[in-house]
């Protein structure tokens, strides 16, 4: 923890060094002389949402590794060269893991730009509505990645303030009660200070609704089914927001921004800056073939498991823009073992760094099914729980979402049966969507399903190890139960 407080200090800049000289540049940048105007808050913000685009560190990769590989999803491709992704999938990690730690590292790194932007614009003289809405944005930012650090640590340090010098970096770890609530506190300060309406003016932010979206996956985390519920039905209620009629298009890549998705991590490629989707990892090594000459400089590292492809039931489209098993690039057709295909961008073909595709953390599909679960929990199967899976379920069969269909539709199911309907739903709707894991802790079925399929999961690995690396700098860390002490 203190190396990582250490670099951001270091890096960022912002914050006063011991006087050397008694005269100031006035060039220089300190925290003196910026967060002065509405500029200054605007950048702060800014701040927090980038290290989200970071995807070697946080989203996609960063966390695809701990939440979609170990998982009956993915499997590692012959472009995994480190040991250390061997492991995660092999259930063989440790403290010491270079992936894990990353992650750690990205997370950590986000919060505490998160921080500063939440500290430093209460105190710029600008429009309050607007000053309200900025430090509910960076809120936004600080829960969701606290939302992924308790789920797939357990108890951490909770940062809530920039950490200006050595002396406050040795933090211990707080409860999960109190990381859920500041959640909670940060998500409930979106639904008031956010803005009401998702515009082109404010694409690539979240929304009241987007934080009532993200609420509601928290609260079912937490089996509060009836605030679950409630912040679904939020969402629900508004017009603005729902199921696209075809599922391809939430994924097409000149329909970035789209009322199915309440929020997502933004990548602007095409722009020769390599601000866009990363897509060499997942897609097919030295296969198909280019109208130049050579072959797309596909990497094959993130790939699906057989068994995943194949789980899909007849006639469910998802399978064919969740996959794809042939291409051609303009030099012919090939084919290949099943490859992620979700956010792939054919104008990047030949700049892999480049893809267009937003990765998106909350879709109004999620909110349906989140809706469902709760009220099955609470209530059982009951028509409103059923017409929530259902509208997903009619969307993937190319049917109409609001028309039901006997051949298509649940019903007449048992509590238990609609809860492991609502599981496969979810697999086959968000793959590669890195929801797998959380969905089988959430549901308690990490360990029984991943030993039915053969997978070395332990009793222990439901939480993933502090890094070793930041235990040695932070005395205060203790470690999860399982792992070396």
């Amino acid at each position: 923890m203190k190396k990582i407080l250490l670099f951001i200090i270091l890096l960022a800049g912002l914050v006063s060094c011991k006087k050397f000289l008694e005269e100031k540049p006035t060039s220089t940048m300190t925290a003196e002389n910026f967060y002065k105007t509405a500029a200054d808050a605007d950048a702060a913000v800014i701040g927090a949402y980038d290290e989200l685009n970071n995807q070697s560190e946080v989203y996609y990769r960063g966390i695809y590794l701990l939440a979609e590989l170990p998982t009956d999803n993915a499997e590692c491709g012959q472009g995994v060269a480190n040991a250390y992704i061997f492991a995660i999938k092999n259930y063989t990690y440790g403290p010491v893991n270079d992936r894990i730690e990353t992650l750690w590292t990205g997370i950590y790194k986000g919060i505490a730009n998160a921080n500063v932007a939440i500290d430093k614009i209460p105190g710029i003289a600008m429009d309050e509505t607007k000053k309200n809405r900025l430090v509910a944005e960076a809120k936004f930012v600080r829960a969701l990645l606290y939302f992924n650090l308790v789920r797939l640590f357990g108890p951490v340090p909770l940062v809530l303030h920039q950490t200006t010098g050595l002396d406050s970096v040795n933090v211990p770890r707080a409860t999960q009660d109190a990381i859920y609530g500041q959640i909670i506190a940060d998500l409930k300060d979106g639904e008031t200070h956010l803005d009401s309406a998702s515009t082109a003016a404010n694409n690539g932010r979240p929304s009241r609704f987007a934080a009532s979206a993200l609420l509601s996956k928290v609260y079912l985390t937490l089996h509060d089914y009836s605030n679950a519920r409630s912040e679904a039905q939020l969402v629900l209620n508004n017009a603005q927001y729902g199921l696209l009629p075809a599922y391809a298009d939430i994924f097409a890549p000149d329909n970035r921004f789209n009322k199915e998705v309440l929020f997502g991590i933004q990548n602007k490629g095409n722009t020769g800056t390599g601000n866009g989707f990363a897509m060499a990892l997942f897609l097919p090594r030295s296969t198909i073939p280019l109208p130049g000459g050579g072959t797309v400089g596909g990497n094959q590292a993130d790939v699906p498991t057989q068994e995943f492809y194949n789980s899909f039931l007849p006639g469910d489209l998802r399978k064919d823009k969740t996959f794809f098993t042939q291409y051609n690039a303009g030099a012919g057709l090939v084919t290949f073992a099943p490859a992620w295909f979700k956010y792939f961008d054919p104008a990047s073909i030949t700049n892999l760094g480049e893809g267009s595709l937003n990765f998106p953390i909350v879709r109004y599909a999620d909110v349906l099914l989140t809706y469902a679960e709760a009220e099955n929990e609470l209530n059982g199967p009951v028509a409103a729980a059923l017409e929530a899976i259902n509208q997903v379920r009619r969307r993937a069969y190319g049917k109409s979402i609001t028309t039901p269909d006997a051949a298509i539709d649940l019903a007449g199911i048992s509590q238990g049966d609609l809860r492991t309907a609502l599981l496969n739903e979810r697999r086959w709707e968000f793959g590669f969507e890195d929801q797998r894991w959380f969905d089988l802790k959430r549901t308690n079925n990490l360990l029984t399903l991943l030993k039915a399929k053969g997978l070395g999961i332990q009793d222990y690995d439901t939480l993933y190890p502090i890094p070793q690396r930041e235990r040695d700098v932070n005395k205060q860390l203790t470690q999860n139960g399982g792992y070396p002490q």
